[in-house]
């Protein structure tokens, strides 16, 4: 039993509590016990949340640099446009 994967023994175990036929308590509490030691074995390790989150946060920190670039390059874009338009009116104008 402690060799079966772990999600697959909470789906067990969850489905023995959620039978269409009652189950007592002897068979709860070891369905419960079941699933107490699947989660316990299925859980992350401290060192392996840390490293998750710093890669979360390292994601994060490449969106924000992509979506300051590209805002970067619209300003650029929208006041040189602004600039040749106000050019060109100058030099209709005159």
């Amino acid at each position: 039993m402690a060799t079966m994967n772990p999600v697959l023994r909470l789906r067990r175990a969850f489905r023995s509590v959620a039978g269409p036929e009652p189950v007592s308590e002897q068979q709860a509490e070891e369905a419960a016990e079941e699933a107490a030691d699947a989660i316990t074995s299925y859980s992350y390790s401290q060192r392996e949340s840390d490293l998750r989150h710093a890669q979360m946060l390292a994601d994060f920190g490449r969106q924000m640099a992509e979506t300051r670039n590209q805002i970067l390059l619209a300003i650029f874009l929208a006041a040189g446009l602004i600039i040749a338009a106000l050019g060109l009116i100058i030099a209709l104008v005159d």
